[in-house]
């Protein structure tokens, strides 16, 4: 048992070394009068924002502390709104379609991407930064990136950086999106659809609601995306709201959402309803709760000003 145990620490400690030497080394084969040279005035022990420190983080891929400030400096630039020079932006591309740099783990390249298409929307090529944007929405393959470029997509169509044919291009992938029977951001999609209000689009806003249903209700869709299609369709939605909230096969968080529905659009027909919910189990009391307050509020003062859903 000994000599198990003492065999089972010498791999342990063998792989430890193993692991710890084949970790890449931040300045890969790079001397400290290369680094210097290539890096004239990064200082590596107290880096300060620059985009020295952003270049030298992609090239090299950094460690914990000159990732952070990289990006530090990404959303620095982005408060101050000023217009990126035609050099930078170029190279904020290449660092996207490069796909980052190999040793980042996928929390930070999600954080690094979205700082930077933070910053791209002070580009001047916006056609350029839409299909980047709607490349990853379609292909990428973290579910959480695809989510961040179609949001980037709904900022670029509300700040009127989306017009003309690469809006209607978007519109079209768009469409695709909530087409995918599996799709994982279909939701995402449709709620882009319903604040569209696309002038060349053949569909009307009740169109794309009754679409919004229609994904809310399948079942064999993701419940992520069922939820953020059931609030897509707003008031249009109501009556399958109804019967998912008292549907006790239905997943507790579509549940809660479909609640929430009433809670906003229902009227006084709701309140028996909203009362059983409340006494059903305490997970679905947190949202009846407030939804049946709503509606009784409403009731009572009906001028009073839409009250922020909860």
């Amino acid at each position: 048992m000994l000599f198990t145990c003492s065999v089972v620490l010498v791999l342990c400690a063998t792989i430890a070394i193993w692991k710890w030497k084949a970790q890449p080394s931040e300045t890969g084969d790079s001397s400290s009068a290369n680094l210097a040279k290539t890096y004239p005035t990064l200082d590596l022990k107290d880096p300060k924002p620059s985009f020295e420190c952003l270049r030298y983080v992609y090239e090299t891929g950094g460690n914990e502390i000159t990732r952070e400030v990289a990006i530090t400096w990404l959303d620095d630039e982005v408060r101050r709104s000023i217009p990126l020079s035609a050099e930078r932006e170029t190279w904020l591309y290449k660092l996207v379609d490069s796909n980052g740099h190999s040793t980042w783990d996928s929390e930070y390249r999600l954080w690094i991407f979205n700082s930077t298409f933070n910053l791209l929307r002070y580009g001047s090529d916006q056609e350029r930064f839409t299909r980047l944007l709607c490349k990853l929405a379609v292909h990428d393959s973290d579910h959480t990136m695809r989510l961040y470029a179609l949001q980037h997509i709904g900022s670029q169509r509300k700040a009127g950086l989306l017009k003309g044919r690469i809006a209607d291009e978007t519109y079209v992938i768009l469409q695709q999106l909530i087409a995918e029977q599996n799709g994982q951001v279909a939701g995402t999609a449709i709620v882009l659809l319903v604040e569209w209000k696309n002038e060349n689009s053949e569909q009307t806003p009740i169109e794309i609601q009754d679409k919004a249903v229609e994904i809310a209700a399948d079942v064999s869709r993701p419940i992520d995306v069922r939820i953020t299609a059931l609030a897509a369709a707003d008031a249009h939605g109501l009556n399958l709201a109804r019967a998912l909230a008292t549907d006790t096969n239905s997943h507790m968080m579509l549940r809660k959402a479909a609640i929430a529905t009433i809670g906003r659009f229902g009227g006084e027909d709701d309140y028996s309803n909203l009362e059983k919910l409340i006494a059903e189990n305490f997970r679905l009391a947190q949202a009846a709760e407030p939804a049946l307050k709503t509606l009784r509020q409403r009731a009572a003062n009906p001028n009073a000003p839409e009250l922020i859903p909860f």
